[in-house]
């Protein structure tokens, strides 16, 4: 039905918060440090809120940098954790939340505020009413002692709404408590924090959502009571449908998740939410005031009733509105239910759930006053809901105007992703300007004027579009526009380097120091006419590469990043809309499994091989120099580098002398020659032949006249032949 808007009033005031808050952290608190003094002893004050979106107030839609920022929050281990607990009771309307604070060491003073507990009494263990609490007692200080200090109160479930739009119910709840189940949002609290540390190492704060006993949270809403969860895995994207027990499913989850993935193909315009989360709200004896309801980044129920199937396809509306990651202010409101509704019939006709005559019909109600008569850039001249019908009636005309001026090279998919880039609330104007560049992609400056002048009138003035005919229809849509998606390919995670060149788990990738991950995109364009990628690696949040190109229509091509990781660590990486988790270590220890030498006998002076075989049975792979020794002594080194599971050998030669080891009989020697690694080693013997003969010894090794003898012999018998001459 809807994506949750905000009061201007309350946005205000939320963005002199969020201002607020990185200056509060940048500042010593009272009695810290001086400036020029050096961080280390001074205590910073930082202040944030943190909750879901307030279906009342507070910003209903967030930008890839706000997701990014909260992914990078939940990762940080310096950080104090909420946990908001919720559970049933016995009072009807009501449900229970315990808020549990875990705290790290260096943080001093923690307030929480709750914003969304009932007149109940407060149970607080660890918390004490804060002096300047206000009336309504909502704000608790920690008592710095208590190592997981909670709050447990009840919160309203019952959430009300009186009118709901072209896609309102016959109903009013928006959220309740049905007694055996509840549907409910997920609480909202502020907090507040003092601490000590650097100025470099800020304390952050997170948050988390969880039903004890039967039930299931996300990041904006939960569901108390027995139920199924279904889960599929596509386009980047990870959907959990939530089907309650006392759910009656219309739609068969395969087809939820057919248009989910069909519309995720269908409508490129940025970064993924990694998440869905939907829930099939049971409509027993449940009037609900809407069809289905999108809050915070990506979570939304829809009607269990609701197929799946047609031109007013709730489902998709509300998928849609998940891609949705701008905000806008009062003159450009009008785009957010247009586009969500427009894109449903679209897409409903594109896969043939619904017929020309069932889009037409569709869009053929923003040419019926009063909503026909409404200028949509002032919802004060609204009388009801022009936005979801003169709105995706005028949304449709853009798109069709687009896609026939620049060839389909534009449509108003190349508008939202403007949209989704922008800084600030979209204006009407930015709405304006994002169709005259999305125009002179292709199309000459004049068209461009062209189209965003009717564009301008039809969002400006009262004059409404009217629905266009097949041959119209055929003329723009023929054609599709580019459709350009990537998906890492089945093998697109390597780990390369010196240790091995082969894909990797992903769920974490597991490298050694030194390793680099090598990423392959498909980049695939299913649409009619050439297309251009654009897409980048982060790590940590920065990108560190980038690849642009066309692809041609109908066409494929794979894309290939590289990012080598030096030192231990753990990285958040993403490429193509996937998250991975990239953990490096240390390589592990090469174990030597055994040495052999080419001869067991070597004459003192020359040179032997020695050869070492040498494995690896951990799993990550191993990687060190291993020594080879004679007698204890280290002679030479060699590196050894193996995947998990490998094996292999290394040789050195080795020169054996006449010194050291143990003497046999003979006067040769045995030398003990070993190869050492890191944690063990083997070794073996060599016998050493002296470099010439030995006293005691013949040239066969029998005992008889050495050398030295014979010499004397010679003499003595030369004297005495000399003797018995006459």
């Amino acid at each position: 039905m809807t994506r949750s808007g905000s009061d201007p009033a309350v946005r205000s005031v939320l963005a002199v918060l969020l201002v607020a808050m990185p200056l509060a952290a940048a500042l010593p608190a009272a009695g810290s440090a001086a400036v020029g003094e050096r961080a280390g002893a001074a205590e910073h004050v930082s202040h944030g809120s943190v909750g879901p979106a307030s279906l009342d107030g507070g910003e209903s839609v967030s930008s890839a940098a706000d997701r990014a920022a909260r992914t990078a929050q939940a990762d940080d281990s310096d950080a104090i954790r909420l946990r908001n607990e919720l559970f049933a009771t016995d009072e009807r309307g009501t449900v229970g939340v315990t808020t549990r604070a875990e705290i790290p060491d260096r943080v001093t003073e923690l307030r929480v505020t709750l914003l969304s507990a009932n007149d109940a009494a407060v149970e607080p263990d660890g918390f004490e009413p804060a002096d300047d609490a206000g009336a309504d007692g909502s704000t608790w200080a920690w008592d710095g002692e208590t190592a997981t200090p909670s709050l447990t109160y009840a919160m309203d479930a019952n959430d009300t709404v009186e009118e709901a739009g072209p896609l309102g119910a016959r109903g009013s709840y928006r959220f309740v408590d049905a007694g055996e189940w509840a549907l409910v949002r997920t609480p909202r609290t502020r907090a507040s924090w003092s601490y000590t540390g650097r100025y470099d190492g800020q304390v952050r704060l997170t948050r988390e959502n969880a039903v004890d006993g039967e039930g299931v949270a996300s990041q904006a809403m939960a569901f108390l009571g027995p139920y199924e969860e279904h889960v599929r895995e596509a386009g980047g994207q990870r959907y959990r449908l939530i089907v309650p027990a006392a759910a009656d499913l219309e739609a068969p989850p395969e087809e939820v998740f057919g248009v989910f993935e069909s519309a995720s193909t269908a409508l490129q315009v940025g970064a993924r939410d990694e998440t869905v989360f939907a829930v099939a709200a049971p409509t027993g004896d449940v009037g609900w005031g809407v069809r289905g309801l999108q809050v915070g980044d990506a979570d939304l129920w829809v009607r269990d009733a609701e197929p799946a199937g047609t031109a007013t396809d709730v489902w998709t509306h509300e998928y849609v509105h998940t891609g949705q990651a701008y905000r806008t202010d009062a003159s450009g409101r009008w785009i957010t239910e247009a586009s969500a509704t427009y894109y449903a019939a679209l897409f409903a006709l594109d896969r043939g759930a619904a017929d020309f005559e069932e889009f037409e019909r569709t869009l053929a109600r923003g040419e019926r006053d009063p909503d026909a008569s409404a200028v949509l850039a002032d919802p004060g001249t609204w009388e009801r809901n022009p936005d979801y019908t003169k709105g995706a009636l005028v949304a449709g005309e853009i798109d069709r105007r687009l896609r026939v001026a620049t060839n389909g090279s534009a449509s108003l998919a190349t508008v939202l992703r403007e949209l989704n880039a922008a800084d600030g609330p979209v204006t009407n104007e930015d709405i304006l300007d994002a169709i005259e560049a999305a125009a002179a992609e292709g199309a000459d400056a004049e068209t461009a004027a062209a189209v965003r002048a009717e564009a301008e009138r039809l969002t400006t003035t009262r004059a409404t579009a009217e629905t266009w005919d097949r041959g119209a229809h055929a003329e723009a849509f023929g054609e599709t526009p580019a459709q350009v998606g990537y998906a890492l390919a089945d093998d697109g995670v390597r780990a390369t380097g010196e240790y091995r060149d082969r894909p990797v788990a992903r769920g974490p990738v597991e490298l050694v120091a030194g390793e680099t991950l090598a990423a392959a995109v498909d980049v695939a364009n299913t649409g009619g006419v050439a297309g251009e990628y654009d897409l980048a690696l982060t790590v940590d949040g920065d990108a560190v590469a980038t690849r642009t190109g066309t692809v041609d229509a109908g066409a494929e091509t794979t894309v290939r990043f590289e990012r080598a990781f030096a030192e231990p660590g753990e990285h958040a990486v993403r490429v193509a809309g996937e998250r991975l988790t990239v953990v490096v270590s240390e390589p592990a220890p090469p174990s030597v499994r055994g040495v052999s030498t080419a001869a067991e006998r070597v004459t003192a002076g020359d040179p032997v091989r020695v050869t070492a075989t040498v494995g690896n049975d951990a799993r990550l792979p191993a990687g060190a120099d291993v020594e080879f020794r004679v007698d204890g002594e280290t002679v030479a080194t060699a590196p050894v580098r193996l995947d998990s599971g490998d094996q292999t050998t290394v040789a050195r030669n080795v020169t054996l002398g006449e010194s050291g080891g143990t003497r046999v009989i003979g006067g040769d020697r045995e030398a003990n020659v070993s190869v050492v690694g890191p944690v063990d080693g083997a070794s073996t013997t060599v016998t050493v032949e002296r470099n010439g003969p030995v006293a005691g010894a013949t040239d066969d090794g029998v005992p008889g006249f050495g050398p030295v003898a014979a010499v004397l012999a010679l003499i003595v018998a030369a004297v005495t032949f000399g003797r018995r001459r006459p």
